[in-house]
């Protein structure tokens, strides 16, 4: 036993071996009892090994010897016992010079016993009691501790009893090294800190100046030399009742400086900021440093993005859990986190502007917190991956607090209406609204720099392969930028589609479209949100009156929803396709139907256009892996799902709002958010349920053509004309600019212009080019879907300009057409654009394109337009001679349904305005909004129209028969 023992590590706590055998063989069998607690114990050697266990633990002395170790001797002292103990520790604390009092032999342990620095010794104290814990004494551990912590306390309150040592920086160092990594340390400070509750103070300066000194060295670690100890004092913080609102302060200048950079400085701030995209402006990006000049681009790129996920989901994972603890360890804890997190977003709200997206960089470092600290909020979150509820004890559906009531709402607030929510919010309402608004600021945004980044690196390629094909290769400034530009964009992609992150964010994006559409599916005279859900039943209500939750539900929730949505497969093509990203599909594919197509549950017709273009994500061609079985899965969902009935009425109600007045939106954006529209409307045609819902919509047209209120269908067909004209005007006539443009880049006096001038030549070229291409696709599709829906009625490639096809599919369209005597006659009277000679050029241009039999269906439409063309001369020759007030004031024709405009008062044809009004509903003399309904008939004036032309042609028919009587008589 005497080796065993003397291998043992505690049994230096004895005076020796011999002590310590003996004192293993009389706790073998028998628990040992508490010495101190027995009054007038006999057991002296009892009482000696307890002092020889206090002193081992002190490394005092009373005993002048002899000592096997270094002690420092208290001389004149009562012997070390139990009831002694804290004075005679409070004596060894006094001593200026310890060192100057040690007795016994040897190096060994000296420098322990004699250390000056109060803190220090008493912290060391401690850890030789912690390490001893297992042994029988544990009452007596108990004790020094517990005299450790009082004495330590008095130290941090009193440091002017101990002069010049500075007990907080002492302690300040030791909590820096092992807080949170060392057992010992950790339970030293639990317990101080429960001393300090139990006195009634409040925290030390201390801790808060650890704190600050763990958020400025947090501040210089990156993404891949993170000091995890520092993250481990974060945590003890976040767990601790009386140290977690020091997490949670909010910086005191915000409310001066209104900066939310200063958030960036936070204890909390300082491990948000880190991530794999830098932390200011002008630093340089970390990873992807020159990715063409690696050997295995592909297998490279790969690798360094493998790494940083795994880096960035390490670091989330600690937040997650500081998050966690901070709502959890004490009521007081959960309200400042909610509150910092609030402070921070409101701070911090100019980011979602677009000059922050397009503005100086500098400046912005100024202002606000970095994208990497708003993308990392995001995704730590606490309801982050949680479903919304709504229940008894969440009846405010809507609420939330901060800026946040500030923002612009789903419907506009109605001033003589009440809005309908509490002024306290639940703790689910706050985070949920928050975790939008963190999204809103953080992915978001970066989305949108990242796709800028996209097309500026896209241009500048394009550039730099003009060159190359020119014979020279590109400059070494804009191969520097180039390769500058490529790390930028790795690493924002990087960073905003870490795998994990993005999962959760699918999770929580079909969470909330399935909580907006229960939102809108609310009677009107339903006050509490629903306690189950509700079934989409079609067709939807067409409410008149909006519903109050949905006054009280700010926009950039749709905006965040929709341009993640959209943004996901335009950089990672599979991931809807994956099991998670599938089972958000028909969440968003409600959300799409019932808001898109309906003004009443969403005002604003950019965002409501962004949903067709959500849609097109959701076609089974989108997916990457066509004809397969989630392809199959995609046409059962625009086939099977409750909404699916309503989808081309929705489609079609936003490709006409976008146009409408008090909903314009600009002319490039028109165009912009039609382009998915059209590919929608192409899948949706082959579908036999959505083709004759269609032909429903064009018959209910058609049977209402005359209505006061122009049918959907109706205004639909009259933009897709519109839009055909323009498109295909514009897109020839920037062909013609090219042309032109071509033609001097390829003659002599090219080489002969300043290098300069070349350069802003070959911008504007490439401007030119792209915007060719532009209208000349938009034209084409245009075109397509008249195509598409004409079927019904009977039964230069660089720049996309293909005129065989485009001709084509215009002559098609006649084709169907042309056996309504209603649809000859519009065509012959149409002065703008129709030409009999524009048939012949169409007729050669079929027969060198190889289309023979459609030159030859073309021909009958050319002879029936020509006789139609006839009667209408003949009727224009008679309105020739027609007084001033009988023509139209807007076309000049002679009218032949005259109404009065209601404001400006004046009169013009009913067909007339009706067609102005199908795109834009204003009185066209003054602006003032107007309807069909509003205007009234003008009868007097009808009358005496139609009195002069009954007249006229009576006197043209007399006319014509004196000339045949004439003629007669003079042949005979």
């Amino acid at each position: 036993m005497s080796e065993k023992l003397q291998n043992n590590p505690f049994a230096a706590l004895f005076c020796s071996v011999k002590d310590a055998e003996q004192f293993s063989k009389q706790h073998q069998d028998t628990d040992p009892e508490p010495l101190h607690d027995i009054p007038g114990s006999p057991d002296n050697g009892c009482e000696e090994k307890t002092t020889a266990f206090l002193e081992d633990m002190l490394l005092v002395t009373t005993r002048p010897g002899p000592h096997a170790f270094p002690r420092v001797l208290l001389a004149d002292s009562d012997m070390l016992t139990i009831d002694t103990l804290q004075f005679l520790l409070f004596e060894r604390l006094l001593l200026e010079t310890p060192d100057a009092h040690l007795v016994g032999p040897g190096d060994e342990g000296r420098e322990e016993a004699g250390r000056v620095e109060v803190v220090m010794y008493l912290s060391e104290v401690y850890w030789r009691c912690w390490a001893a814990r297992e042994r029988p004494l544990a009452h007596v551990l108990k004790q020094v501790q517990g005299a450790v912590i009082t004495n330590l306390a008095t130290a941090l309150e009193q440091p002017e009893l101990y002069r010049g040592q500075h007990p907080d920086r002492q302690f300040l160092q030791i909590l820096l090294r092992g807080l949170g990594q060392e057992a010992a340390v950790d339970d030293l400070t639990c317990k101080l800190i429960h001393h300090l509750v139990e006195q009634g103070m409040t925290p030390p300066p201390l801790f808060d100046q650890l704190i600050t000194e763990v958020a400025k060295q947090l501040e210089q670690c990156s993404l891949m030399t993170v000091n995890y100890q520092l993250v481990n004092i974060l945590d003890f913080y976040a767990a601790s009742p009386y140290l977690a609102t020091l997490l949670t302060k909010i910086p005191k200048k915000v409310n001066q400086d209104r900066s939310g950079r200063l958030f960036q400085n936070t204890p909390l701030g300082s491990l948000l900021s880190i991530s794999c995209l830098p932390k200011h402006s002008t630093a340089p990006f970390e990873f992807f440093e020159k990715p063409s000049s690696q050997l295995n681009q592909a297998q490279a790129l790969k690798d360094t993005e493998n790494s940083i996920w795994l880096a960035q989901n390490a670091i989330n994972l600690r937040l997650y859990k500081i998050f966690f603890s901070l709502l959890k360890v004490s009521p007081e804890a959960k309200a400042g986190l909610l509150t910092w997190i609030e402070s921070c977003l409101e701070a911090n709200s100019g980011r979602a502007g677009t000059w922050h997206i397009q503005g100086d960089m500098r400046l912005q470092d100024v202002l606000f917190v970095p994208d990497g600290f708003m993308i990392n909020l995001g995704a730590v979150d606490p309801t982050y991956c949680a479903a919304p509820r709504v229940g008894s004890n969440n009846e405010v559906p809507g609420a939330y607090t901060g800026d946040l009531g500030k923002q612009t709402p789903l419907v506009p607030y109605q001033e003589n209406s009440s809005r309908s929510y509490s002024k306290k919010y639940s703790f689910i309402s706050t985070c949920f609204f928050l975790t939008h608004r963190a999204l809103y600021l953080g992915i978001q945004v970066v989305l949108q720099k990242l796709q800028k980044l996209s097309q500026e690196l896209g241009r500048l390629q394009r550039d730099a392969e003009e060159t190359s094909a020119q014979g020279s290769p590109p400059t070494e400034m804009m191969s520097s930028l180039l390769e500058s530009l490529t790390s930028k964009y790795f690493s924002i992609k990087t960073a905003v589609f870490e795998p994990h992150m993005v999962e959760s964010l699918l999770q929580f994006l079909a969470a909330s479209a399935e909580w907006l559409v229960q939102m809108a599916l609310c009677p009107l005279d339903q006050l509490s949100p629903p306690t189950t859900l509700l079934e989409i039943k079609m067709p939807l209500p067409e409410d008149t009156d909006t519903h109050p939750f949905l006054q009280c539900i700010p926009e950039f929730l749709v905006e965040t929803l929709t341009e993640t949505i959209i943004a996901i497969p335009r950089y990672s093509v599979t991931l809807l396709d994956s099991t998670g990203g599938s089972l958000v599909l028909p969440h968003l594919m409600s959300f799409v139907v019932v808001f898109m197509g309906s003004p009443k549950r969403m005002y604003n017709p950019h965002l409501r256009a962004h949903l067709a273009e959500c849609l097109e994500i959701l076609l089974p061609e989108s997916g990457n892996s066509s004809g397969g079985l989630l392809a199959g899965y995609r046409e059962q969902m625009f086939t099977n799902h409750p909404a699916a009935s309503q989808l081309v009425t929705a489609l079609i109600h936003v490709f006409v709002s976008i146009e409408m007045t008090g909903q314009s939106v600009s002319f490039e954006e028109k165009f912009n958010y039609r382009r998915p529209m059209y590919e929608v409307i192409k899948f949706l045609w082959e579908s036999p349920r959505h083709r004759k819902k269609f032909k429903e919509l064009a018959e209910e047209s058609l049977a209402n053509m005359e209505s006061a209120k122009p049918p959907l269908f109706l205004r639909f067909v009259n933009l897709l004309m519109n839009d055909a004209t323009f498109l295909l005007d514009e897109g020839m006539s920037y062909m013609s600019q090219l042309r032109e443009s071509q033609r001097e880049r390829n003659s002599a006096e090219w080489l002969s212009l300043p290098a300069s001038q070349r350069e802003e030549s070959g911008r504007n070229f490439t401007h030119m080019s792209l915007l060719a291409r532009f209208h000349n696709m938009l034209g084409a599709h245009t075109i397509k879907t008249l195509l598409l829906l004409t079927k019904e009625v009977r039964d230069m490639e660089d720049y996309k300009f293909r005129p065989g096809e485009t001709v084509s599919d215009i002559c098609t369209i006649y084709t169907h057409l042309f056996n309504s005597a209603e649809f000859c006659l519009a065509v012959s009277g149409d002065g703008r654009s129709y030409t009999p000679e524009l048939f012949i050029k169409a007729y050669d241009v079929l027969y060198r394109i190889g289309r023979a039999p459609l030159a030859e269906e073309l021909h009958l439409v050319a002879e029936m337009v020509n006789e139609a063309s006839k009667a209408l001369a003949e009727e224009e020759d008679i309105a020739a001679d027609a007084p001033e007030e009988f023509l139209d004031p807007i076309m000049s024709h002679l009218m032949t349904d005259p109404v009065i405009l209601p404001s400006s008062k004046l009169t013009c044809d009913r067909q007339t305005i009706a067609r102005h009004l199908l795109s834009d509903q204003t009185d066209p003399f003054n602006r003032q909004p107007l309807t069909m309904e509003e205007v009234f008939p003008d009868t007097d004036l009808k009358n005496k129209i139609t009195a002069w032309l009954k007249q006229q042609r009576a006197l043209r028919t007399k006319k014509t028969q004196d000339v045949e009587l004439e003629n007669s008589i003079m042949k005979k």
